[in-house]
């Protein structure tokens, strides 16, 4: 068996801003200014890309927050946003995008359930919507939603198709968590592999418990970027969970930029912030007296042996 390899660099774009208001009462909690704080947490861990505005809400909320984080950090940060492509307000909703995000994504839905139906509505509302985006100058990718519950040969053909078209990168989003870590290591090698020149995002959903395992099987296929939010925080059983990602590829020495002693700060922050609580035995951030005990006569005669978490984290004791 061929020896399978991580990227030596890795980005993980955070997601927490825009998943994170799909968890009943987040949106409604969370004051605006309570997401600039959020959002200042999260770039102190060292992200630098931000996903910011979902498809369903580009309005002044999150074009606000877009904008007061562009002011803060100017080149330092990456604004991504998303719109449907097919949308009768397309235009008008990459116009209000167009002064702060530094890059616009269209989101297509491939299966047939969601409008458009058919194939061929949904390549010519891409195209449609990616020409728009290069009318006005503005780097944008295309992301494919629901593709883990579409044909193959479809979605590898319409990434062939926006490929050529200039998309700046493919979107791969499993956005019911349906693949376990074979099945989105195979498609992502074969996306790969039929547009090589063009960068592949994977965006998972935790819905059997296998974001963070897929994000990693994307990894191995060669994916470079990743979408993950803090404390897994997302729409239903949530997202791929930042920390425990960040502190994977730590571990197996593939750079990310995450200061991982800060994570169980902005954790907690989140936590509060937005009232979702996290379980006392959540990987790398939840209760450190359940994390970091050992109870086990056989472990407590050789605790180093049962420790893998790096010494910045199992230092955080309460």
């Amino acid at each position: 068996m061929k020896k399978m390899h991580l990227p030596g660099r890795i980005i993980l774009r955070d997601t927490t801003l825009r998943e994170g208001l799909d968890v009943p009462g987040v949106e409604k909690r969370l004051k605006l200014s309570d997401r600039l704080i959020l959002a200042r947490a999260i770039f102190s861990l060292g992200i630098r890309e931000f996903d910011i505005v979902h498809p369903g809400r580009v309005h002044e909320k999150s074009i606000w927050l877009a904008r007061e984080l562009k002011r803060l950090y100017g080149n330092r940060i990456i604004i991504h946003g998303a719109a449907y492509a097919f949308n009768a307000r397309l235009r008008e909703e990459l116009m209000l995008m167009a002064n702060w995000v530094d890059d616009i994504d269209l989101v297509i839905p491939l299966i047939r359930a969601r409008e458009p139906h058919t194939h061929k509505q949904k390549v010519r509302a891409t195209l449609r919507g990616l020409k728009e985006l290069q009318r006005m100058g503005k780097q944008g990718g295309v992301g494919f939603a629901n593709a883990s519950q579409c044909e193959r040969g479809f979605l590898i053909a319409f990434s062939k198709t926006v490929a050529d078209a200039g998309a700046d990168k493919i979107i791969i989003y499993d956005s019911v968590g349906l693949w376990d870590p074979l099945e989105t290591y195979k498609l992502m090698r074969d996306v790969s592999t039929a547009v090589p020149h063009t960068p592949l995002l994977f965006h998972c959903h935790n819905d059997l418990g296998l974001a963070v395992a897929n994000s990693v099987a994307a990894a191995y296929a060669g994916v470079k970027y990743l979408d993950a939010s803090m404390n897994g925080l997302g729409d239903r059983a949530g997202n791929a969970a930042l920390e425990q990602l960040a502190t994977l590829f730590h571990i197996k020495k593939v750079t990310t930029g995450i200061t991982l002693r800060k994570l169980r700060a902005v954790s907690d922050l989140v936590e509060k912030l937005t009232g979702i609580k996290k379980a006392v035995n959540h990987p790398i951030v939840g209760d450190p007296k359940i994390l970091f005990s050992h109870i086990s006569p056989k472990h407590l005669t050789d605790r180093k042996a049962f420790e893998i978490l790096p010494r910045e984290l199992r230092a955080v004791r309460r």
